[in-house]
């Protein structure tokens, strides 16, 4: 009775050691335990068949863990797949040992655990895999109120805003001399309806002049505080198109009037010389034509002519003035 259970015993210890030998040598899943993806971007999950013999893969089946539909199926021949979702290689066929899961188009909610099972003419194996996903903030973009035509002197708001981070970040402020101003900003963060967040934050210069700091920058951040993104904002004195600054039509006005001034009385002083020329001309005709005195004894009309003279230039300064 012994020798009969003992043998018993044996025989049972030697088909379960077999029995194990041929599921977990014959044909194994290999696949990492974790993979990590990144929104809007491929996402592989890599699963390879490795059997000791040459098998043929009877089917495959990816589904999510505690999900009913599966996201990819090939059985009798037939592949049959959910959008977004297909084998990594192309041309996959029953002997292809590389039954990877490609996501084409990673969202936040496909994080989770996968499950891959694989049938074959000599034996099954299952494998689980785990997905994390992550969404970096997209490059920010600024703009103003008042968008231009600034006038020197008056306050200026500065906007930043960006969006496509899987989490609450953060955005930092500089001016062109590199002084940290983010303590004088206003920071919004909102979920969008992707499960993503946006940033928007606003920084108000409340004396904004040409001399000073014209030029302004922003950076995005992680909730890590890993830099995703940067933006510079230079204030618009300048105004649209076809038209000049605000700063330049000031300083182009305390210029051009002095300026202006200095032009008209030259201009009006050569006038003046150009009359007395041609007046002094024609006193020395008149002189050497008559007399300085009339037969009277009275004096000629000269100086007359020079009162007259020195009125005419007189006149002609003051108008060019």
């Amino acid at each position: 009775m012994t020798s009969a259970t003992s043998f018993l015993f044996f025989a049972i210890h030697l088909a379960y050691i077999r029995a194990g030998i041929s599921s977990e040598t014959f044909v194994k899943l290999e696949c990492e335990e974790e993979y990590h993806g990144v929104y809007g971007q491929q996402s592989l999950l890599e699963c390879i068949v490795n059997a000791v013999q040459n098998v043929t893969i009877l089917t495959v089946t990816w589904k999510r863990v505690g999900g009913d539909a599966p996201l990819l199926e090939y059985h009798k021949h037939a592949n049959a797949s959910t959008l977004g979702f297909k084998f990594a290689e192309p041309s996959w066929n029953k002997n292809n040992m590389n039954v990877s899961l490609l996501l084409t188009n990673t969202k936040m909610a496909d994080k989770g655990v996968y499950e891959c099972m694989v049938r074959t003419d000599s034996g099954d194996a299952t494998a689980t895999v785990s997905l994390s996903v992550t969404a970096m903030y997209k490059s920010p973009t600024m703009s103003s109120s008042p968008e231009n035509c600034i006038k020197q002197n008056t306050g200026v708001t500065i906007f930043c805003n960006s969006t496509g981070g899987h989490q609450k970040g953060l955005i930092w402020w500089f001016d062109e001399f590199g002084t940290n101003c983010t303590g004088s900003a206003e920071l919004v963060a909102k979920k969008t309806d992707d499960t993503l967040f946006s940033l928007s934050s606003k920084l108000t210069v409340l004396k904004a002049t040409y001399s000073g700091s014209t030029n302004y920058s922003c950076t995005v951040h992680n909730t890590n505080g890993v830099q995703e993104g940067k933006a510079s904002f230079e204030i618009p004195f300048v105004c649209s198109a076809g038209s000049k600054d605000d700063f330049a039509s000031d300083s182009t006005t305390q210029w051009l009037a002095p300026v202006g001034v200095i032009g008209s009385l030259v201009i009006g002083l050569l006038a003046a010389l150009l009359i007395f020329k041609r007046r002094s001309v024609q006193r020395a005709r008149r002189q050497s034509t008559f007399p300085l005195m009339s037969h009277s004894g009275h004096p000629t009309d000269r100086h007359h002519d020079d009162e007259a003279e020195g009125n005419a230039i007189l006149t002609v300064c003051c108008i060019y003035i």
